[in-house]
């Protein structure tokens, strides 16, 4: 096996429009940079079968971008749309990429994408080339940072607010690439939970930067690829500990939060990896999840004639109608990419495209009962928030924010039995 790392800035101009928060995005773009941002690469190869994983300090890339950037790096690299792993550690603090309702459904700034672009390529070409031979390691420990952020009222209502006793994905597993001097070429990790810990106007990569950071010190040099999870349903503890609210956060809560990460992947490194057997194997499924009865024209007028509805769903209703009058047939199903990873004997990637909450990160974990699998939403695409059935009766933002995603529908339910068959299917194509 070879393996090689590299990471290039994607840090945007001042006044980019920024991804993540409504009220924030619509005010204008980002005035100032905390900290910058990153594409990171880690290139891979085994018995001739190369693959390319890839992680940005971003909210989002979309499909969009994400099949642009494909292309781009395969024209370069030679490598097909399976073996291209692009996830985005969504940064709510980062430049808005896919074109979405928060940023009024308007493209993203052209030049900032082609900057992006260059980008991302550098990055996939300096891995490739920096390849050499490695060892592979994997192990998984658990992780005190997701708290769960759907907390049900007295009415029985969900809201965002902290739930200590909800279901999350704590699930941290760790891969690394050692040389034959036994110096680490790139460490994957993961977990699952928003970086949504601060807003305002100042671009930063949240937790993850500081826990890369503090990794890539610990172990001498730039290697560390942090990589989304099913936080979808998860806030930092950080700033839900204790709290009925989540508390306006500080730099220092996204310092913590970094830290307590990174304290958790240098305690399972020095706990030992177990050494895996290299064995590359790529897959990729594009699923069908059905959509409830769309909407019609006359309900998003309805919605347009109505005062009180938020300005977010009067967005969503004059972009509809908009469509409708374009000849636009609302869709009955969702596509979201179901993208498999093999590295090892017992190491695998499963990434999901959307905002998958924590049930699905334990699902996959349930599916894959042995080794290391590493649950990954936001990747290759934007999606949707990726609710589970009981969820879509029990409401809350996750399980109706569809429209935010220029959707005529939520989700009809049964999406479980959808992504069991879509595993299946992986292992019996290699990812087992």
């Amino acid at each position: 096996m070879k393996a090689g790392f590299a990471k290039a800035p994607i840090t945007p101009p001042p006044g980019t429009a920024m991804l993540g928060f409504w009220s924030r995005d619509k005010q204008g773009g980002c005035r100032g940079v905390h900290d910058d941002i990153h594409a990171r690469a880690a290139y891979i190869e085994h018995d001739g079968e190369p693959v390319l994983i890839m992680g940005f300090d971003l909210c989002f890339v979309g499909r969009e971008e994400a099949d642009r950037f494909k292309g781009a790096i395969g024209s370069k690299l030679d490598l097909s749309p399976r073996q291209i792993l692009l996830n985005a550690s969504h940064s709510h603090v980062g430049p808005a990429v896919p074109s979405a309702a928060f940023a009024d459904y308007l493209p993203p700034d052209r030049l900032y994408v082609r900057e992006l672009e260059a980008a991302t390529v550098s990055a996939a070409c300096a891995a490739r080339d920096a390849a050499r031979e490695v060892s592979i390691w994997a192990g998984a420990t658990r992780s005190a940072l997701p708290m769960n952020r759907r907390k049900a009222g007295e009415d029985g209502r969900v809201s965002m607010r902290p739930n200590p006793e909800g279901v999350v994905c704590d699930h941290l597993p760790v891969c690394l690439l050692k040389d034959a001097d036994g110096e680490p070429v790139c460490l994957l990790f993961s977990v699952s939970c928003h970086p949504s810990t601060i807003s305002g106007f100042e671009i930063s990569a949240d937790y993850p930067g500081p826990a890369m950071d503090a990794l890539d010190a610990h172990l001498g040099g730039a290697c560390s690829l942090f990589l989304q999870g099913c936080g979808g349903d998860a806030k930092p503890s950080v700033i839900g500990a204790g709290e009925s609210r989540w508390r306006r956060a500080s730099w220092d809560d996204v310092a913590d939060a970094g830290r307590m990460v990174a304290h958790e992947v240098v305690a399972a490194l020095d706990a030992g990896l177990d050494r895996c057997e290299p064995r590359v194997a790529t897959r990729l499924i594009e699923m069908q999840w059905p959509l409830a009865e769309a909407a019609t024209r006359e309900d998003c007028e309805a919605v347009l004639a109505d005062p009180e509805a938020e300005d977010l769903r009067h967005l969503w209703a004059r972009q509809m109608v908009t469509l409708m009058d374009r000849g636009w047939q609302p869709p009955s199903a969702a596509p979201i990419i179901c993208h498999g990873i093999k590295l090892a004997d017992g190491v695998r990637l499963v990434a999901l495209e959307g905002e998958a909450v924590a049930e699905f990160g334990l699902q996959m974990l349930g599916f894959y009962d042995d080794g290391v699998t590493f649950p990954l939403g936001y990747s290759n695409g934007t999606g949707l928030y990726l609710v589970t059935t009981p969820m879509l009766a029990e409401g809350g933002y996750e399980a109706e924010s569809y429209f935010e995603y220029g959707l005529p529908a939520p989700l009809a339910g049964g999406q479980e039995g959808i992504l069991d068959a879509a595993l299946k299917e992986l292992a019996t194509g290699g990812i087992d």
